[in-house]
């Protein structure tokens, strides 16, 4: 008896990507450019793919196949006339899309929701050339809550949330690229639990208009990617920087901070093991290593940042708590009433402890070139848990930029990452480093 396709992939034995939809971004420019790949070969693979794996990962909750496919051949029927013509790109369900439905991951509460107008990165992501494969899948209420997505390495696991379907797509060959946002974890900690590199810039790198607003001090929009050049590329084009450059030559002489931040200890044995692995074949490279010794206030900011979550998502929510309290999920009904009972003094305390927290981060930082911290506590959870982000949440307060990337397996076969944090507004710079980390681990993205 054959098994059906999908027992076998609910298995954990996917099927291998084809060569065209396993490309990288820059790959992909690279065959574009010799005329070796058109967009349309392009598009259409990572369609295949889609139509393939969508069932078993539910990654995309809209797919602008046609569409996408008429854009693609106006691409290779007109000639590319700037770097990202014809590269295909996934969009996060909280960014409007005047052409595409933008349900904001509560599709119960706003079913085919249809935005008047593209979101300025929509708009900027169309003006650089990208033809847009459809919608990434959100988690429930857009943040820390199960939903339809899955792991691609085991449909059993969760991918995170909330950029879940994001950062699934990227790791299972869907899309070369798509963007995502964080607000605590949504962006580190999907793209740690699928294999996937992701990119956190500073706070308003990338303009926020017109996308699902959760809490100003802390909603960052980003992007997913298989490799740290293929990021660089992104930003580069879409800032016109040209100090994101991803054909620098890597180095080695340069220094790496070492954090092992509160929560160390309950990490899992595969979380700490790799870390330390990564650092000691740094330091066999010619990195050096610097290990950093945080102020105390770092041991509570933390657990802070849920602070300025809660409040802000406690008033956000507001009109849909009221008008929609039946379709709201009780752990998101639990957590504004938190919000609810913190206080403005006890948000302006904590602002005023970040303030604090980032002048201390360049006093002790200031002698290394990029900060190495773990990305999550484990291989990814049960589908019911997606996973906490103690690690991660401190930067998206803080407003540093962070990456993750996939540098190992845990017991389970499923990705592990390693966190990096830079300065703020040094982005270009942040991302360089990241790359020359890269090249000495190399990274477990293209494993099936």
């Amino acid at each position: 008896m054959v098994a059906d396709r999908n027992d076998v992939q609910a298995a954990g034995r996917r099927p291998a990507p084809s060569r065209i939809a396993a490309l990288t971004v820059e790959q992909g420019l690279r065959e574009l450019d010799a005329g070796k790949l058109s967009s349309e070969q392009w598009t259409q693979a990572c369609l295949e793919r889609i139509a393939l794996r969508n069932p078993v990962v539910k990654a995309w909750v809209y797919v602008n196949g046609e569409k996408a496919l008429e854009r693609a051949r106006q691409v290779d029927r007109e000639g590319r006339r700037q770097r990202l013509d014809g590269v295909p790109l996934g969009l996060k369900d909280i960014i409007d899309t005047a052409d595409m439905p933008t349900e904001l991951g509560d599709p119960e509460i706003y079913p085919g929701r249809q935005p008047a107008s593209d979101a300025a990165v929509t708009r900027l992501m169309h003006d650089l050339g990208f033809v847009l494969l459809g919608k990434n899948t959100v988690s429930r209420h857009s943040i820390m809550l199960p939903g339809p997505a899955r792991n691609p390495h085991d449909p059993s696991r969760t991918p995170g949330a909330s950029s879940a379907g994001s950062a699934a797509a990227v790791a299972d060959f869907q899309t070369p690229i798509s963007l995502g946002t964080q607000t605590g974890g949504s962006i580190v900690r999907p793209s740690t639990f699928c294999g996937a590199v992701g990119f956190k810039p500073t706070i308003d790198t990338l303009p926020y208009a017109g996308l699902r607003r959760y809490s100003r001090p802390l909603d960052t929009l980003g992007a997913i990617a298989r490799s740290v050049g293929d990021l660089s590329i992104l930003f580069g084009e879409a800032l016109g920087d040209p100090r994101f450059d991803s054909a620098l030559p890597v180095r080695r002489d340069f220094t790496v901070g070492v954090w092992r931040p509160l929560g160390w200890d309950d990490a899992e044995p595969c979380v700490r093991e790799a870390f330390d692995d990564a650092i000691a074949r740094l330091q066999q490279a010619g990195v050096r290593v610097k290990v950093l010794d945080m102020p105390k206030i770092f041991t509570q900011i933390a657990d802070d940042h849920d602070i300025i979550m809660a409040y802000d998502l406690a008033r956000s929510f507001k009109e849909i708590r009221r008008d929609h309290h039946d379709k709201c999920d009780p752990a998101l009904l639990e957590y504004l009433d938190k919000g609810e009972r913190d206080t403005a003094e006890d948000y302006a305390r904590t602002l005023d402890l970040a303030d604090a927290c980032r002048r201390a981060f360049m006093d002790v930082a200031r002698d290394v070139d990029v900060l190495a911290t773990p990305a999550t506590l484990g291989e990814a959870p049960d589908v019911t848990d997606t996973g906490s982000n103690i690690f991660i949440r401190i930067w998206t307060l803080l407003h540093n930029p962070s990456l993750t990337l996939p540098i190992s397996r845990g017991p389970r076969g499923l990705p592990v990452g390693l966190q990096l944090v830079g300065f703020q507004k040094e982005d270009a710079r942040f991302l360089y480093w990241a790359r020359c980390v890269e090249s000495i681990l190399g990274t477990r993205v293209h494993d099936v």
